[in-house]
């Protein structure tokens, strides 16, 4: 039964795809993750900068809300990065369950395969023996 190996193949091709995705989503949320961190970093180093000098510390407010529009953005980012990598970390689930569920059913195609050739076989070699006993009988 071919069409089951070839589908099997296609399904395996099909959860790989689906791990790149996944994987790229990880990636992606880490890279913003890291320039949110980066972004706290920095406000933090710019607040220290601005406590210690009045002039620098006027155009803080402006900085400031710059920095919190753009952490909201960032966080806004990766809550929906996370969400899309939730449903895709779903979608690969079901592919790898399908997978199993065709990899099963071809080990039990092959398993009855086997049992039949194998009782083929006893039964020839039973048909044998009873023959050479027979023979010896006469």
């Amino acid at each position: 039964m071919r069409s089951l190996s070839n589908l099997i193949r296609m399904q395996k091709w099909k959860l790989d795809e689906q791990r790149r995705v996944v994987g790229d989503l990880e990636e992606l949320i880490g890279n913003y993750q890291t320039q949110l961190q980066a972004l706290e970093d920095e406000f933090a180093s710019e607040k220290a900068l601005a406590a210690e000098n009045p002039d620098v510390g006027m155009m803080f407010s402006q900085y400031a809300e710059a920095a919190r529009l753009r952490k909201g953005n960032l966080t806004a980012t990766i809550e929906e990065l996370q969400e899309k990598l939730s449903d895709e970390r779903d979608i690969m689930a079901e592919l790898f369950q399908e997978l199993k569920k065709y990899e099963i059913s071809e080990e039990t195609r092959i398993r009855r395969l086997k049992e039949a050739e194998d009782k083929r076989q006893q039964e020839e070699m039973d048909a044998f023996s009873l023959e050479i006993f027979r023979r010896n009988q006469n």
